[in-house]
């Protein structure tokens, strides 16, 4: 994870107004993470599974794919190190001893087995029935930078704010592995994930560059805030697309 240097400004005073492609606060979201390989024979069913969840109004959902299954025989064209530690944390603080794909992990809280479509449903029912802090970021997209705005919260901790720029669509051909000989495809795939500084509850604007996201071959953006750790419980969300689309 970097600190993203150079890439955002804290931005405290009032802005001179631009045309801006703009967003209202969105509902409070569920954000429902799957991590996944394309190695990994029993992940095509969660795939698609996440695929059906995007569909769904009010959710966020994020494909992060992991790296460990790329030594049988094919390396992940999206997997990143940094996807496998975000799992290995989340599973830390679940009090589990070890990974698994496909797994589903909802609003940070509650997990199960992706391909599981009881235990899915079953999680998405606790975390959106879950009474706890929620806050509502604002974002919009003014030219080349996406403004996110923090209203001032009274919070226990320090949150965690994790910006993810992630490609909405994606098909791969399978040449080696499990799954060799498959077209599969992906929804919501993480590109680049980055940190910026712990937020304190404060009123707060950043302004981030888009040019990293770009680079790196996505076409949406996501904030996720987490309480304590980046791989904490989320109390806040939200999306666009790089060409201004509302929603994820």
């Amino acid at each position: 994870m970097s600190m993203m240097k150079n890439l955002f400004t804290i931005v405290a005073g009032i802005f001179l107004a631009s045309p801006a492609i703009a967003q209202e606060p969105q509902d409070r979201l569920t954000v429902v993470e799957l991590f996944t390989s394309q190695g990994c024979s029993s992940c095509p069913p969660a795939d698609a599974a996440l695929k059906t969840l995007r569909d769904r109004p009010g959710m966020l959902t994020l494909s992060w794919a992991v790296d460990y299954w790329d030594r049988l025989g094919w390396e992940d064209t999206f997997a990143s190190p940094h996807n496998s530690m975000r799992q290995a944390a989340y599973n830390k603080r679940f009090g589990r001893g070890g990974v698994f794909t496909p797994q589903m992990v909802f609003d940070g809280r509650y997990q199960s087995v992706g391909s599981k479509q009881e235990d899915v449903r079953n999680a998405i029912a606790e975390a959106q029935a879950s009474d706890r802090l929620t806050v509502l970021p604002s974002i919009s997209l003014e030219g080349e930078t996406i403004k996110l705005e923090l209203p001032s919260t009274d919070v226990d901790d320090d949150i965690a704010l994790v910006i993810v720029w992630y490609l909405g669509d994606a098909t791969v051909e399978i040449g080696e592995g499990e799954n060799q000989g498959r077209s599969l495809h992906y929804t919501n795939v993480v590109r680049l994930s980055e940190m910026l500084p712990d937020w304190d509850g404060s009123a707060i604007t950043y302004d981030i560059d888009v040019t990293a996201g770009l680079e790196a071959g996505a076409d949406h953006f996501a904030i996720l805030m987490q309480q304590g750790y980046y791989h904490g419980p989320i109390v806040g969300s939200a999306t666009i697309a790089l060409d201004g689309t509302p929603g994820g």
